[in-house]
């Protein structure tokens, strides 16, 4: 019941608030959902933002655990040490996202678009991608190095669009 009850009054929100695209979300205070704007450390597991137009926004260190974020444009948007954990990222444009530090395990990433993301910053530990789904995915000018690849191996230095 507290969880119908959690749902309805964030469903409430989003619409109050005008996030297009987002439904069961829980921001922190002042937060919207919305390109360029900065919801760094917001915590918003679960949250419902497919097909959300999220570009240049900052979610750094945000929680976006379960999240649906399928065939959403995330171009350049700030997603370091984020909490992505088996969250959809289907048919995403992750395309320049700075993704340094962010846990991407058990994600799915079908058919996302990764071109130019950075996973690893040589100042953060790397990304985590163990377990992920990347079928389809594409790393074209990725830098993979020290990022830990679904097999639980960390890619070597000099690991572009593919992990060695």
């Amino acid at each position: 019941m507290r969880a119908v009850l959690v749902c309805i009054i964030a469903l409430a929100w989003s619409i109050g608030m005008g996030v297009a695209g987002a439904q069961d979300v829980e921001p922190r205070e002042g937060c919207r959902i919305e390109p360029e704007t900065n919801c760094s450390y917001a915590r918003l597991p679960g949250a419902r933002l497919a097909g959300a137009d999220l570009r240049s926004a900052s979610l750094h260190g945000a929680v976006l655990e379960d999240a649906d974020l399928s065939n959403a444009n995330l171009q350049d948007v700030d997603l370091q040490v984020a909490n992505l954990s088996r969250a959809d990222l289907r048919g995403a444009d992750l395309t320049r996202a700075h993704l340094f530090g962010s846990n991407l395990r058990g994600a799915r990433l079908q058919g996302a678009k990764l071109g130019g993301a950075n996973l690893v910053d040589a100042q953060l530990q790397g990304a985590n991608l163990e377990g992920a789904d990347l079928t389809g995915a594409t790393f074209l000018s990725a830098d993979l190095a020290g990022a830990t690849w679904v097999d639980g191996r960390v890619c070597a230095e000099g690991s572009v669009a593919e992990c060695l």
